[in-house]
């Protein structure tokens, strides 16, 4: 193992205990409501002397479709940390970078809303085909993800937006944006996540600030926004 590829494993590790312990946090929604149904389930099933009448038939049902629904979303929040925990770089495909910005903030999102922020979708994301490094690209977005939090340190939205551009590759853009009148610190990105992009053939574009209010007010939107090349299929087919 390179130097590099020992301090990107050792940096995963320590990006995997910020998310655990915003997952930790959010898991007690999803498990308090399966909880909390299943003994309101028992109490309506066996309070009913004479066997269930259909209206309580009907309150369990909608009882068990809330459990369900609950333990999924637990499932689904744990299933996406041991994914990412257990991705190793080195295998280089055609991905869709939508839906890996999507899950780069599904991974985050319960470490930043402890810290009062927000990631949400902006627009309608389409199948955006670009040739990468999963697990590389993951830790990259997450990283600079996670890093929202010095720019927003008393609140704010995050949004993502994922592209086609005209040579085809796929463009990702990171808005982070204060929530009212709040002023906001510049948006990290560090050298080890130019060096992700670059290594795959992509790029990370300077941070920027674009000021949000007029009047003299000091908050800004910060923005992040990366390429990747396009996929194997895109460059045959513009070929």
């Amino acid at each position: 193992m390179t130097v590099n590829a020992e301090q990107n494993r050792a940096e995963k590790f320590e990006l995997i205990g910020r998310i655990s312990s915003g997952l930790a946090h959010e898991l007690n929604g999803p498990i308090g409501i399966a909880l909390g149904f299943t003994e309101l389930a028992k109490e309506t099933m066996f309070g009913a002397e004479a066997g269930l009448d259909g209206q309580s038939a009907a309150k369990v049902s909608d009882y068990l479709n809330l459990i369900e629904s609950s333990t999924r979303r637990a499932r689904e929040l744990a299933r996406n940390v041991w994914d990412f925990a257990k991705a190793e770089p080195g295998t280089v495909e055609d991905l869709d970078l939508g839906e890996m910005v999507a899950h780069a903030a599904a991974l985050s999102g319960p470490a930043v809303k402890v810290g009062s922020l927000e990631i949400i979708a902006r627009g309608e994301q389409a199948e955006i085909e670009v040739r990468a490094d999963r697990a590389l690209t993951l830790h990259a977005l997450v990283k600079v993800m996670l890093s929202a939090m010095d720019a927003l340190p008393e609140g704010g939205t995050v949004y993502w937006e994922a592209r086609s551009v005209a040579d085809g590759a796929g463009e990702f853009v990171l808005t982070a944006e204060p929530w009212g009148e709040v002023s906001s610190n510049e948006w990290p990105v560090d050298e080890q996540v130019r060096s992700m992009f670059e290594s795959q053939g992509g790029t990370v574009d300077p941070v920027t600030g674009v000021s949000m209010k007029g009047g003299g007010s000091s908050a800004l939107a910060w923005i992040v926004s990366g390429r990747l090349p396009a996929s194997s299929g895109a460059v045959e087919e513009a070929s």
